[in-house]
């Protein structure tokens, strides 16, 4: 009896050590997915939003295209390691353009432009690190200035006059 009292601890070492060289070694692949993997979960969302953006792979750094059915560019732009990086066009089915962003390392950064279908300007603002910031201006669908709004940091400062 005193015999396996002192085996049952050294089999209780021996088990749990192997268990956990199993898990060291499987621990990377649940760590990470293959290329492949992310293509085809990037794939998967884009079939239930298309106006979603994700780069090929999660550390892709190049440029990026996509179009529409008829081979008109829908957005155009660059990844830096997985993230949306410098400037960003997006564009309507027609060819005009819908909007121009600018991204530092996947945050908007810098100015923005959004464009109604017909050409004329939506609205153009200005982000700071992801936030809107300084005076955003918005438009009618015909061109006429119909609001313009002061914002620090997300949050409306005030309204302004706009004639």
């Amino acid at each position: 009896m005193s015999k396996l009292y002192f085996l049952l601890p050294v089999l209780v070492l021996f088990l749990g050590n192997c268990r956990n060289g199993d898990q060291a070694e499987s621990a990377p692949l649940n760590d990470s997915l293959s290329k492949a993997q992310q293509r085809m979960h990037a794939d998967s969302l884009k079939q239930k939003n298309p106006l979603l953006i994700l780069p090929p792979d999660s550390d892709y750094t190049g440029d990026y295209t996509d179009k529409y059915d008829n081979g008109i560019i829908k957005f155009r732009g660059q990844f830096r390691f997985g993230k949306r990086h410098g400037q960003w066009m997006s564009f309507y089915p027609n060819g005009l353009a819908w909007s121009e962003m600018h991204y530092d390392k996947g945050l908007r950064e810098g100015p923005n432009f959004t464009y109604f279908e017909n050409g004329k300007m939506r609205y153009q603002g200005f982000y700071k690190q992801d936030k809107q910031d300084s005076i955003w201006c918005y438009f009618d669908s015909v061109g006429k200035l119909a609001e313009k709004i002061l914002y620090k940091e997300d949050r409306i400062v005030k309204k302004l006059p706009h004639n």
